[in-house]
């Protein structure tokens, strides 16, 4: 779909309002639902190319260490008419979406990157990214094997294909099954709602440690969504006529957090570098985020990782937003588009999704890997904490996005509010009402 003058010029406009909400994003330790840390400087990695005929394509991702990287040295060593160059951006989804609005104006686009789900509804209406359903078309491509609900995901309203399913993680409850032992909770069944976490989270709160922490600060209200969502409650209106988080179900989850917080002392208010480093150190025995953090929680940590699915509250389904990003398309050049999509397959074969899966903690967007042994058959019987999240794979809904140009600044409303009412500046009605208005005078 082309997009037209002024498109380009909102998008500038954005670059601004994004570079101030990019210190924020998911995972522990790391920058995201979306598995990105701050270990390596915004780069370019030369990939050597083996033929000089091959056509060259460039990666621009979010993710740190050499997972990327190694990706693609797979995908080189699986045919040799591509070379991929990978950059590597700071600041999580918003870099991404800064860097390509930058480029937009130099006519020097990278061909594909990663798009935080928070933001697929804004790069399809204002970036200049490429629509996937001629090419799936076109050949006919079986995407029988994703799970739906990761594929839709990637799709404008009207159901188009433009993302492709790379990167997909929900919340859940890491915590530490040594201290659950020690105050006679079982780690074979852990908490499955608010009231019970709470109360785990009171039990195992003592001296200098805390029982719990939720990972509020992640990207894009993330975890909020969830708390609002399984509440029984809406980030918008179905109408767009404004925000809808200001009702019973958005009060009840912030003010969870805030007697946690304020009432029981068992929740520290710290940022998330901080309380996953808690974590870690076993300063804190439950941590609710992302599954993108499972891989650094198991290899950093020197106990039992233990995870539950995201808690219930009042007999309501659950409900759990996706984290985690799509692959999008942005070359111009027919030959170049074929290259990238060839890339784009490989990524999201079973091979690649298992590949990011095992080694970043991110679930696998396909089906069949679950029971291939020398996939995720024989990995999740290794690591069982890898498989709750595999449980509410079928309450998963998308990672809310709200329209226009202003959604970056909605999410940093919210979020300051919800800052603002655990630090007690404000009641929590007061917090969401501010919010509320706040966030519709934008949407408006």
């Amino acid at each position: 779909m082309k997009k037209n003058i002024y498109s380009f010029l909102l998008c500038l406009m954005m670059v601004f309002v994004l570079a101030a909400c990019g210190n924020t994003s998911e995972g522990a330790s790391s920058n995201e639902a979306d598995g990105s840390n701050d270990q390596s400087s915004s780069s370019d990695v030369e990939t050597s190319s083996e033929s000089s005929d091959a056509i060259e394509i460039e990666f621009m991702h979010m993710h740190g260490g050499d997972i990327v990287e190694r990706l693609v040295e797979q995908y080189h060593e699986a045919q040799d008419e591509v070379r991929v160059k990978t950059t590597f951006v700071e600041g999580s989804y918003e870099g991404i979406v800064e860097q390509v609005q930058m480029r937009a104006t130099t006519g020097s686009l990278p061909d594909v990157i990663t798009n935080g789900h928070v933001y697929t509804r804004f790069a399809i209406d204002t970036l200049p990214v490429i629509s996937l359903q001629s090419f799936m078309d076109e050949e006919n491509y079986d995407t029988s094997d994703f799970f739906p609900s990761m594929l839709t995901l990637g799709q404008s309203d009207d159901g188009e294909q433009y993302g492709m399913p790379f990167a997909v993680s929900t919340p859940v409850v890491y915590f530490n099954e040594d201290h659950f032992e020690e105050v006679g909770l079982d780690p074979n069944n852990p908490p499955q709602t608010w009231d019970e976490l709470r109360e785990a989270a009171e039990k195992l709160t003592f001296d200098d440690r805390y029982g719990i922490y939720f990972d509020y600060q992640i990207t894009g209200n993330w975890l909020y969504q969830a708390m609002v969502e399984t509440a029984g409650g809406q980030m918008m209106e179905e109408d767009l006529s404004g925000v809808a988080f200001d009702t019973d179900a958005g009060r009840k989850a912030l003010q969870y957090w805030v007697d946690l917080v304020n009432e029981d002392k068992s929740m520290p208010n710290i940022d998330r570098t901080q309380a996953s480093q808690s974590f870690l150190s076993g300063n804190t025995s439950m941590f609710v985020t992302t599954t993108a953090s499972l891989t650094s929680f198991r290899t950093q940590s020197d106990f039992e990782v233990g995870t539950a699915v995201f808690p219930t509250v009042d007999g309501l389904p659950r409900v759990v937003p996706a984290g985690g990003n799509n692959l999008f398309m942005l070359s111009v050049e027919p030959e170049k588009q074929a290259a990238t999509w060839d890339f784009m397959k490989f990524a999201a074969s079973a091979e690649g999704t298992t590949f990011i899966a095992q080694e970043i903690g991110y679930m696998v967007t396909r089906q069949s890997p679950l029971d291939e042994a020398s996939l995720m058959g024989d990995f999740l019987e290794e690591v069982p904490a890898a498989k709750v999240t595999y449980d509410q794979v079928d309450e998963m809904v998308p990672w809310y996005n709200f329209p226009g140009s202003a959604g970056s600044r909605v999410y940093q409303i919210v979020q300051d509010n919800i800052q603002a009412a655990l630090l007690q500046q404000k009641t929590v009605d007061e917090a969401i009402t501010d919010a509320a208005k706040q966030a519709n005078e934008l949407l408006n």
